[in-house]
């Protein structure tokens, strides 16, 4: 019975030390990986700016379906990009989760910096970023997959700054069909009327 008094004293004072720990992250207010969601969503006001219109093809398993968009639309700006600024590394829970590396190319000044999951269940478990020479994102590159006994679900997320964003998604629940959807989008220039 002292054994159980004393496990249970010394797991409740771990348990205020690691939540004190969590509490403290940071400290300075610097993050330690790229904060997405700040990029995307100035990305969703520099897409509304740039006068351009988005052509969106979906195929949903199969089936395709095109479309054209204002990028003047900010609704469906902030559905596109959804996916993208739902990514945040710097989020206490994924403390410790991600390696960091990069490449440059002395030649271009670009920069290649890519995060890896050290798990294997991590969302995502992969993001590659390509940077211009004066450190502007140029773009993203996004792999995530999660799988269990009874589901599987793998996304694939592209952002070309001003050209092309693709989502592509697979889930499979036992015993129920797949479903598979890719959202491909090309930014052009607006037409005039």
């Amino acid at each position: 019975m002292k054994h159980y008094r004393y496990t249970t004293v010394l797991l409740t004072i771990l348990g205020f030390i690691a939540c004190k720990q969590d509490n403290n992250h940071g400290g300075t207010g610097v993050n330690k990986f790229e904060p997405l969601p700040a990029y995307f969503n100035g990305e969703k006001m520099f897409i509304r700016n740039a006068g351009v219109d988005l052509h969106k093809t979906v195929v949903l398993n199969g089936i395709t379906d095109t479309s054209v968009i204002s990028g003047t639309d900010s609704t469906a700006v902030q559905d596109l990009l959804k996916p993208f600024t739902d990514i945040d590394l710097n989020k206490p829970s994924l403390r410790d989760e991600y390696d960091s590396s990069s490449l440059y190319d002395p030649f271009s000044g670009r920069k290649s910096v890519i995060y890896t999951s050290r798990g294997t269940q991590t969302f995502p478990s992969e993001i590659t970023m390509e940077l211009d020479k004066n450190g502007v994102i140029q773009q993203v590159n996004i792999h995530g997959y999660n799988t269990n006994m009874v589901y599987e679900f793998r996304q694939d997320l592209l952002y070309q700054r001003n050209q092309h964003i693709r989502i592509a998604t697979y889930q499979k629940i036992a015993f129920l069909a797949p479903k598979q959807i890719e959202i491909n989008v090309a930014m052009t220039p607006k037409t005039r009327m």
